[in-house]
């Protein structure tokens, strides 16, 4: 069956994926009215007993503590259905029984098993029967997102050799889910572009463009699994050009005030405006509400996995979508693990560990001060830090010092997907799984002024490394944002030059990193020396001590200000 997929990207597109595979006859999708590239249904799509079609042999099952689901679905409500789960080699058996329930479909909630631990399993109910085997039990991660997300291995810097180790992690398994929308939430993925399939050159991503993976998914579990040896199950289910509402629930959306309306499409029309027209068809994901969370996410929703991993915002960064991202996203987060819970029958935990990555530099250049800027802040809910009161379980990935103006598939996407994937890592492995160390950039406690300048304290967490001299920003009266550079430096302060507004006007922000590209690759001003970790953009406004001098505070939310 041929499968096609392509790299559908904000401003730029390169059809990237042509990939030709068999389904096994019990996962072959069923046929749907299809109309604008919507899927419309108001029925479960099963004439008859079948697994849901992300049960295929080589998956990943998660592992104990957690139990992990099987469920699919038969029209013949109330007929008995049978589990036979045979360990290998052990060949210890496991057997489970259950009933089709009133909405046609049925579930069994497996015992926890331990890492490592492989089996074959048998459904049967009715005369038919279904097998899956080389099932090992793992971590289940979901990758989601839009472009550089679905960016493939084939596609990045170092993809040679990437795609020529990947056979060395065959307990790491990976699964890409077809890109499809649907008006209405679905039960059942509408089809799978990569079935579950072990990591190897091929699956990966060969040296020719007709196989893929997602580039971050792959880096950042291939990370897992090495520090910790446990099979890793990676399922990409992302789409390029696409926006936060569409891959949210409508509860989500109205929990932040979100309505369909033009807005976002005008911002898309005038980022394309160079584009060709016979091009321009490929260059935008869906943009209605929910038709992702539709038929992309809510279709695993039963499957019980151990956390997420996201890389999108891009194409938030303009007009009204972007002003309430600090609204949307952690939303979007929440709701994402409510349901997850409640689908898994508990089994996929109710705080799951969601990683994201930090938007890259676009533009060859500094750039507009407002858009990936303020995406960026929204990320971390006005914080400029995960985890954190607002976004518990949460960790992320700093990229604005990863610009590649001179990609291939455009500015928009940077193929440094190797720091990427290792940085998310670092810190999923702290926040996810409890590992000790430093995993973020370092952000600063406070500041107080002094004859020599600014003296912005970054406490005794990081050790720091100062590479350059730019990047921080004062506010001088009327909001007017002065450079104001590092003139000096500690293991753990900056002193920024003194008298850089004019006469009688008093400090009242100061920013770091604030610019839609700041700084040039793995250039810019403050890093940690363990792992050489960016700082992350930053923005306060100004309290005065007795004296009328100005100090800022890092530990609260703050709101930008632009009027």
């Amino acid at each position: 069956m041929l499968r096609v997929k392509f790299l559908l990207v904000l401003c730029f597109s390169l059809a990237i994926a042509l990939n030709l595979h068999h389904m096994s006859a019990d996962n072959q999708p069923t046929k749907f009215e299809r109309q604008d590239k919507t899927y419309k249904t108001d029925k479960l799509d099963a004439d008859s007993f079948v697994l849901a079609r992300q049960f295929q042999n080589h998956m990943v099952l998660q592992r104990a503590p957690q139990r992990a689901n099987i469920y699919g679905f038969s029209p013949t409500i109330g007929q008995k259905v049978t589990l036979q789960l045979v360990t290998v080699p052990a060949t210890k058996t496991y057997s489970y029984e259950t009933t089709v329930h009133q909405d046609g479909t049925w579930n069994f909630v497996l015992d926890p098993f331990a890492a490592g631990v492989t089996v074959n399993i048998r459904v049967d109910s009715g005369g038919v029967s279904h097998s899956i085997s080389d099932v090992i039990f793992g971590d289940v991660w979901i990758c989601s997102g839009q472009s550089n997300m679905q960016m493939t291995v084939f596609q990045i810097d170092g993809a040679a050799e990437e795609i020529a180790d990947a056979h060395n992690y065959p307990n790491i398994r990976l699964m890409t889910v077809s890109m499809n929308e649907s008006s209405t939430p679905l039960r059942n993925l509408i089809q799978i572009d990569e079935p579950w399939s072990k990591a190897n050159n091929s699956s990966v991503g060969s040296h020719t463009p007709w196989t893929y993976f997602s580039a971050v998914c792959w880096l950042f579990g291939k990370s897992i699994y090495k520090a910790r040896r446990t099979p890793i199950g990676l399922v990409a289910t992302d789409w390029g050009g696409t926006v936060i509402k569409a891959w949210s629930s409508p509860e989500a959306l109205a929990h932040c005030g979100v309505h369909e309306t033009d807005d976002q499409q005008e911002f898309h029309k005038e980022l394309l405006k160079d584009v060709p027209d016979r091009d321009r068809y490929r260059l935008q994901g869906p943009k209605n509400n929910s038709v992702l969370w539709n038929s992309m996410i809510h279709p695993l929703l039963g499957m019980t996995i151990y956390g997420a991993i996201w890389y999108q915002g891009e194409s938030d960064s303009g007009g009204a979508p972007r002003n309430i991202y600090n609204c949307t996203f952690p939303t979007m987060i929440k709701d994402w693990r409510g349901n997850w819970n409640r689908a898994s029958n508990g089994q996929t935990s109710a705080t799951f560990p969601f990683g994201f990555v930090q938007l890259a530099p676009y533009h060859p250049s500094p750039g507009s001060t407002s858009g990936f800027s303020d995406i960026r802040w929204h990320q971390t809910a006005d914080r400029g830090y995960v985890p954190n009161p607002d976004m518990p379980n949460v960790f992320m990935a700093v990229a604005v010092d990863l610009p590649d103006f001179n990609s291939t598939y455009g500015s928009i996407h940077p193929r440094y997907k190797r720091d990427v994937g290792a940085r998310l890592a670092l810190s999923g492995l702290a926040v996810a799984y409890h590992q000790s160390g430093i995993f973020q950039g370092p952000l600063p406690t406070g500041s107080h002024s002094s004859a020599s300048g600014l003296i912005v304290d970054y406490g005794n967490t990081w050790k720091l490394s100062v590479v350059i001299n730019d990047g921080f920003e004062v506010q001088c009266a009327h909001l007017r944002w002065v450079a104001d550079p590092i003139v000096a430096h500690t293991n753990t302060t900056v002193t920024l030059k003194p008298n850089i507004c004019h006469t009688g006007e008093k400090i009242t922000g100061l920013r770091y990193a604030w610019s839609e590209s700041p700084c040039a690759l793995h250039r810019c001003a403050i890093y940690e020396t363990s792992h050489n970790l960016p700082g992350p953009p930053f923005i306060s406004y100004a309290d005065f001590d007795p004296k009328g001098e100005p100090y800022f505070t890092f530990d609260q939310q703050t709101h930008i200000r632009n009027d």
